[in-house]
């Protein structure tokens, strides 16, 4: 046997999966952040990296409340109940829509971890001190403007514009309902 099958042969035996490689552009994304949340690299998320990963996002209220939290999220990633989430369990999770729990909701409330004053727009700046608090401070000034402009242009992205963020439509959609915008336009300015 050679070594690397070797190695690979221990790795598995001692519970360590390996990744595959990523499909496409939203494979590779998804790869990204769950090597993100996976501090220690051993292709599994435990409680306490998903605890850390949220308590760098927003603190809880009190330590009970964030292990409350931990565990609910843990019940609904760990399918198959080892006590840890693998990459597959956390595609499957974001596959079915995060769970099913109201879209709108948890989209609000990842806007308002953005939102720092509370203003009801994410500014550059609130952008570049949330990305700092949770381990993303490689942004400069400049890159969360771009950013930032390149989801409007005043320079501050409302609830709306995080939707449409968050939530872009496919291709064929998104043809499809500028078309029938441009139709009803075309209709109303002909009545």
């Amino acid at each position: 046997m050679s070594n690397s099958a070797a190695s690979e042969k221990q790795s598995q035996q001692a519970g360590h999966r390996q990744r595959p490689p990523a499909a496409s552009a939203a494979d590779a994304e998804m790869q990204r952040v769950f090597c993100r949340i996976d501090a220690d690299g051993d292709g599994r998320i435990s409680a306490s990296e998903l605890a850390a990963v949220t308590r760098a996002i927003s603190p809880p209220a009190s330590s009970s409340h964030g292990r409350r939290e931990v565990a609910a999220m843990m019940d609904e990633l760990d399918t198959d109940r080892d006590g840890f989430v693998d990459l597959g369990e956390f595609r499957a999770f974001h596959a079915r829509g995060g769970g099913g729990v109201d879209d709108d909701a948890e989209l609000r409330a990842a806007f308002d971890v953005y939102d720092v004053d509370g203003d009801g727009r994410v500014t550059a700046a609130e952008l570049g001190k949330v990305l700092a608090r949770i381990g993303e401070g490689g942004c400069s000034a400049e890159e969360c403007e771009r950013m930032v402009a390149g989801v409007d242009a005043d320079g501050c992205v409302g609830f709306e514009d995080f939707k449409k963020m968050m939530c872009p439509q496919p291709q064929a959609e998104a043809g499809a309902a500028g078309r029938d915008k441009a139709e009803a336009e075309a209709e109303d300015k002909e009545e």
